[in-house]
């Protein structure tokens, strides 16, 4: 009886081993992707590096021979939209670098008179958090070196940098102007990624 057993056991065990399905094995197979940005600064749209416009002032000097005191005006009227951008840059923290050269002409003054215009150069930034801020450089001075935005570079479509120009001026303010057609300056504005 014991054989008998022995052999139903040993049956069982095989039916079962049978109609038990194997144990499910999972593979997994994993691709990693990895890439980097480059911190850079560009115009867009059109991915460049530059932008700007001529700024032709015409006439510099009144009737009686001093300055015109429009130029300002006519700065920001001539330049239109010439005179902003839309930049961005890919870094967290970009500087800004600014430039204005005095307005000169080769012609060579006397005493009471002037060949060159000094005037104050302004860049407005906006950021992600601030619009309009400021940075300026008059051209008496030596150039505003890079100097932190102080954040991201506004991203929202539109232009983000706008420049202006005041303050215009010759040495004396009696000082007329040599008459000359080569007056000519300008102004630098540098956006780098920073740090």
């Amino acid at each position: 009886m014991m054989k008998k057993l022995a052999y139903l056991s040993i049956a069982a065990a095989s039916l079962f081993a049978i109609a038990s399905p194997a144990a499910a094995q999972t593979t997994t197979g994993t691709v990693n992707i990895t890439g980097t940005v480059a911190p850079k600064c560009l115009v867009v749209p059109g991915a460049g590096s530059t932008f700007g416009t001529t700024v032709a002032l015409g006439e510099l000097a009144q009737a009686d021979g001093t300055l015109a005191t429009d130029l300002a005006t006519r700065f920001s009227s001539i330049g239109g939209t010439g005179l902003e951008a839309r930049v961005v840059c890919t870094s967290a923290a970009p500087t800004i670098a600014v430039d204005a050269t005095q307005i000169t002409s080769a012609t060579t003054p006397t005493t009471g008179y002037a060949n060159r215009i000094d005037y104050t150069a302004h860049v407005f930034v906006d950021t992600t958090s601030t619009n309009d801020v400021e940075f300026t450089n008059s051209s008496l001075n030596a150039p505003l070196a890079a100097t932190p935005i102080g954040g991201r570079l506004a991203n929202n479509g539109g232009n983000n940098i706008t420049i202006t120009a005041t303050n215009f001026a010759t040495p004396a303010a009696t000082d007329l102007l040599v008459a000359a057609t080569d007056y000519s300056g300008q102004i630098v504005v540098l956006i780098a990624p920073g740090a």
